[in-house]
């Protein structure tokens, strides 16, 4: 049987449980802290989901439950050691393969021709102005956090975040340029994409030119 690779949200839940054992709540206080709501759903419901498939697969313990006042029972989890084996494993993994990631932005990009150019590029620039909103507030936190000392090897991902806002807005702003100088033009009649290889080809060999028609 194929092995059934951890959710992201299971892997960071791991990583936190790496460092000492927590219960549910104070994981989602950490994420919330974190910002992994921008990578992967953060809730009580899916972290508590996590965690019960972690213990199902025998990389997280009960450590203790405790209640204070009167609020519910707690259990504290603790990582064993297959969990962190399986931690290191899956982020090696992670580091070295390019997967597919399926961005929704992607996808209205390449609608985008059903518009009028004058409507795009009022989108782009409405998307423009979030993306810089939080690039800016992403430069700030990160800039705070490491003058309070956090070595940058703990930041990558932010960084990487951070570089990749950077990388959108450029080409948002050239996009946009090129659209209003005519450089890329908005005035050709649709191109019919399907069916161009019908004829041509009677494999089903994927290339990276048929995979863009």
């Amino acid at each position: 049987m194929a092995r059934r690779e951890l959710s992201s949200i299971a892997l960071i839940v791991l990583g936190l449980l790496d460092q000492g054992p927590l219960h549910p709540y104070e994981i989602l206080r950490i994420m919330r802290k974190h910002r992994d709501d921008l990578r992967v759903p953060v809730s009580v419901g899916s972290i508590y989901h996590a965690v019960e498939r972690l213990e199902r697969e025998g990389y997280v313990v009960p450590l203790a439950t405790a209640r204070e006042g009167a609020r519910p029972e707690r259990t504290t989890y603790e990582i064993t050691d297959a969990g962190r084996d399986e931690h290191r494993r899956r982020t090696r993994e992670l580091l070295r393969t390019v997967q597919p990631e399926y961005p929704a932005f992607d996808v209205g990009l390449g609608q985008a021709d059903a518009l009028e150019a004058d409507e795009v590029v009022a989108l782009l620039r409405e998307r423009l102005d979030t993306v810089r909103d939080e690039h800016a507030a992403y430069d700030a936190a990160l800039g705070s956090i490491v003058a309070r000392g956090v070595p940058r090897r703990h930041l990558l991902d932010a960084l990487y975040e951070l570089e990749q806002r950077a990388t959108q807005i450029a080409w948002i702003e050239r996009t946009v340029a090129e659209i209003e100088s005519g450089e890329l033009d908005w005035t050709t009649p649709h191109f019919p994409t399907h069916g161009l290889d019908a004829h041509t080809h009677d494999d089903t060999t994927s290339s990276p030119e048929k995979d863009l028609v």
